[in-house]
């Protein structure tokens, strides 16, 4: 079954796509460099302390920063420099061969932080289609999306991110609400009732789901940071191998 049938016809997701080892230590050079760099700004003898503990380790030395405002989403967010080394990797190779040309959300190509035991650092869940259509980014005309997450660091069975399979193919009810400074959708189903799944993915492994599928973070129960990446996927509308060409 290729991404776009599983996604559409299929559970709506796609498993099977992993980095290669050179592709794994490039992804998580950039977001160890954006994250130190970062830090750096802040307390040069911080960011030290932080490349000797890891990025896994942040949560050793959070007390020294304002979590909740130091790394908003834009702080996340690898900058456009980085798509060309995206672009060479394996897994963008396959997207490409099957949906034709593709392009990159330059809004969604961030990496998230998820403390151990911070029930503030993950999302409700949710269907990235209602962060559209309340006028979250912007979808070049004749284009569809999809979403590529990936594992960086992460302790499978402890933390990652849990789905709904089929969820994409029904409405489920949900609003729009003032959070953080901004409009948050949040689902009003009984998320308890749903049956989510986590996925168990080794750093390095990738899913790649449908924009109404119902997804989100749980709580990290690992000893170590919880840190992914994830990019927005553009295709023709068309869809298919090639863009059905």
């Amino acid at each position: 079954m290729g991404i776009h049938e599983a996604l559409t016809t299929g559970p709506g997701f796609c498993l099977g796509h992993r980095l290669s080892a050179s592709e794994f230590r490039t992804l998580h050079g950039m977001i160890t460099a954006q994250y130190l760099d970062r830090l750096r700004n802040h307390d040069p003898a911080l960011a030290d302390e932080a490349a000797r503990l890891g990025i896994e380790n942040y949560h050793r030395i959070q007390d020294r920063v304002n979590h909740s405002s130091f790394w908003p989403k834009k702080a996340r967010i690898l900058p456009a420099s980085c798509e060309a080394a995206l672009r060479e990797m394996s897994f963008y190779k396959t997207i490409e061969q099957e949906f034709g040309d593709v392009l990159l959300s330059d809004e969604d190509r961030n990496w998230r932080l998820v403390r151990p035991h911070a029930e503030d650092d993950i999302g409700s869940v949710h269907a990235d289609c209602w962060f559209w259509d309340i006028g979250y980014g912007r979808i070049p005309a004749g284009y569809d999306r999809f979403k590529v997450w990936i594992p960086i660091v992460t302790e499978p069975g402890a933390n990652g991110l849990s789905i709904l399979p089929d969820s994409h193919r029904r409405q489920w009810k949900h609003h729009a609400e003032e959070r953080h400074g901004g409009l948050k959708p949040m689902i009003d189903e009984n998320v308890e009732e749903l049956g989510m799944q986590l996925l168990i993915l080794k750093p390095g492994e990738m899913v790649m789901f449908h924009d109404c599928l119902l997804h989100g973070g749980v709580v990290n129960r690992g000893k170590h940071c919880r840190v992914s990446f994830e990019l927005t996927v553009f295709f023709h509308k068309a869809g298919g191998t090639a863009a059905a060409a």
